[in-house]
């Protein structure tokens, strides 16, 4: 019964956690139960080039993990679980507003930035709600609260697909095809905003904080330190991101084009 209380308070509490990491995995699977469609308006039917769209949110995800890593450790785990959420709402919305390759390349452009975006924030959103979870949770009942995070990432999941069936029934094909596509990603908006609105206001971590502090009475100068450096590390990831943005576009156009 204990343990049942401690994940009845979590979800009570830290509701707008789980509804996020609901969000974040039902924005990133969406792109491949969309796949055709996307192969159609964006990468002039080819298939190899529509996979590889979606494939890059996972050479992304290990940025992000090192990204918003370093920001939970030097601004709070509060923040990082707010970013992570905020960006992938925004990769997933703007999907959903794209110009297709009918109107030039910069719909695809901008697809892969958001793409990579994705990545970076599902990357993200796993250390951060992990960590956070561990550090608010009750020990005993440890085990049971972080089986929410997949648990919530499953349910994401099938969202994702009944979503996607059911307008594909609704619609049909030749509808789908033409606009009915943007749909799903654009009524995230809601509960994103939801999850984003309420991860502003879910209290910092207590073990955080106590950490913060202890370190900040032990050498101000040493924290300091540490945060510039982490902060260094963190925009290195930036511009490997970008990087990597640059040479994958290239390479999507060229088996394109």
């Amino acid at each position: 019964m204990g343990a049942g209380k401690d994940v009845c308070h979590v979800i009570k509490t830290y509701w707008s956690l789980l509804l996020g990491n609901l969000l974040e995995w039902y924005e990133f699977c969406l792109f491949s139960f969309l796949e055709p469609y996307f192969e159609a308006n964006f990468f002039q039917g080819s298939a190899l080039a529509a996979w590889l769209g979606f494939a890059i949110t996972f050479v992304a995800r290990p940025f992000g993990g090192v990204a918003l890593g370093l920001v939970g450790d030097v601004l709070g785990r509060k923040v990082s679980t707010f970013l992570s959420i905020f960006g992938m709402l925004c990769g997933t919305v703007l999907q959903g507003v794209l110009p297709t390759y009918k109107n030039g390349t910069l719909g695809l452009s901008v697809l892969i930035l958001l793409r990579l975006l994705q990545g970076v924030c599902t990357g993200g959103e796993i250390a951060a709600v992990t960590t956070y979870l561990t550090e608010i949770g009750e020990p005993r009942s440890l085990s049971s609260s972080l089986l929410l995070v997949p648990v919530t990432a499953t349910v994401g999941f099938f969202a994702g697909q009944l979503m996607t069936f059911s307008f594909e029934w609704f619609l049909g094909e030749e509808q789908m095809m033409d606009w009915g596509w943007r749909i799903p990603f654009l009524l995230a908006l809601f509960p994103g905003l939801l999850a984003t609105m309420g991860r502003r206001c879910i209290p910092e971590s207590g073990l955080f904080l106590r950490a913060k502090e202890e370190s900040e009475i032990t050498s101000s100068k040493s924290a300091t330190s540490r945060a510039i450096s982490k902060t260094r590390e963190a925009w290195q990831c930036i511009l490997s991101i970008s990087f990597l943005l640059a040479l994958i576009t290239i390479l999507i156009q060229r088996n394109i084009y």
